[in-house]
Formats: C-alpha cells, structure tokens, sequence
C-alpha cells in the first residue's frame, strides 16, 4: 500500500515498517523514508527487494545533476527496477520478455505506480513546473500501453544548481496471481532528499542509516 493512513495495524514480528516524515526548519520542509524491519533482521525475500529498491535510487541520484531532465531519474530508477524485478522472478520474463519491454509496455506498474521524485522547498510537494519553461507548448503524442488512453509528453524541467527535489523509489507487492508468494505483501520506499549541484547533487538526508546492513547493526544496539 503506497500510503497507509489509518495507522491502527499492530507492528508484527517478520513485517516490514515504512516511515514517511520530516521536519521544518526555518520555513523550509523535508521529506525522509526509511523502511526496516520489525525484528531488526531482513527475511531473504525483504533484504531481495529491498537492496533493488536501493540500487534504484542510486541510479537516480547518479541522474541528478544539473543540464539533466526532471524526468532523468525518474527512468534511471525504472530501468534498474525493471531489470531487478526479472532477476529475482517477480515479473515472468517468459511473460513479459526483457528488460526494455518491460519498460515499454509497463509491465512494472502493478508494483511501481509512482513517480521517483518531486520538488521540495516551503512545502512537501513544493509548488513549481515541472515542464521547462522555455519549452513550453512543445508536445509529443503517445499511447499509455495499460489504460490505452492517448498520453501528451511535455519536455520536462532541466535541472539547474540549487534545485531541491525528492530521490524516492519504492516496491509494492500485493498477492496476486502469478506473483512468487514469498515477496507478498512487502514494501518498501527509500527517500532521500537532493540539492543539485553543478558536479551532481548532495543528499542531505543521508545521517539515516539507509543501507541494509547499517540497519540491522543499528536495531541490533
């Protein structure tokens, strides 16, 4: 479940616990997930998934830098996801063939349905376009491959040093048929938030242990 609100489920030993929050400090917002296990310690399955979803937002902060796209991150994390998902057999690669057609035809939808980022600054979801202004009115056409509705691209923002956005992947795995019942019901968000610089970009959340074995290190204490 992307965002779970009602907050009233029991923390159980073997389940994962995902955090969304931050703070405000002098007028301006941040915006942190961490995702971690009730019992201190990843099952095969969770650390599997989880280390993907991680290795996919590395690829994303690789993207960030200034004169890239908005949307460049975005597609590094998708392309690493996909491939990962593959690879441990969450998607059928007999079914869905290989890594670009599981891109072209979204095939990771059903357990990816957002995007990896957004603007931060006096809010959250910070206001500001995310098509580049001087592009504006320039469009392309294309067919959504799921819904089959006719989807109008826009050319999207170019990264400028001082930017702050969100770096924020995630994997949502929900029973269902044809899904490997060890990876159901977890999931997992990781995010981070980046200036962008002119060499790439600082991430200022990362005093939060984000890598699998700090985790475990840290719960252990």
């Amino acid at each position: 479940m992307l965002h779970y609100r009602a907050d009233a489920a029991p923390v159980r030993d073997g389940e994962l616990v995902l955090i969304d929050a931050g703070c405000e400090l002098d007028g301006y917002a941040s915006d942190i997930t961490r995702t971690f296990p009730a019992n201190g310690t990843f099952t095969g399955p969770q650390r599997a998934l989880y280390d993907l979803v991680l290795a996919s937002q590395d690829a994303a902060v690789a993207a960030t830098r200034a004169g890239a796209r908005f949307t460049d991150p975005h597609e590094a994390t998708v392309k690493v996801l996909a491939q990962g998902m593959l690879d441990v057999g969450l998607l059928d690669r007999n079914k869905v063939g290989t890594v670009d057609d599981v891109i072209a035809s979204r095939a990771y939808f059903p357990f990816y349905m957002h995007r990896t980022g957004h603007w931060l600054g006096m809010d959250v979801h910070d206001c500001g376009s995310y098509v580049e202004p001087g592009e504006v009115g320039q469009t392309s056409e294309r067919k959504d491959p799921l819904s089959g509705e006719t989807i109008t691209n826009r050319p999207s923002r170019i990264l400028r040093p001082g930017m702050v956005l969100t770096i924020e992947p995630g994997l949502y795995v929900r029973p269902a048929q044809g899904v490997p019942e060890q990876f159901w019901n977890i999931g997992i968000r990781i995010e981070d938030d980046a200036i962008v610089t002119p060499e790439g970009c600082e991430l200022i959340t990362r005093g939060v242990p984000v890598h699998a074995d700090e985790i475990e290190k840290l719960m252990a204490n």
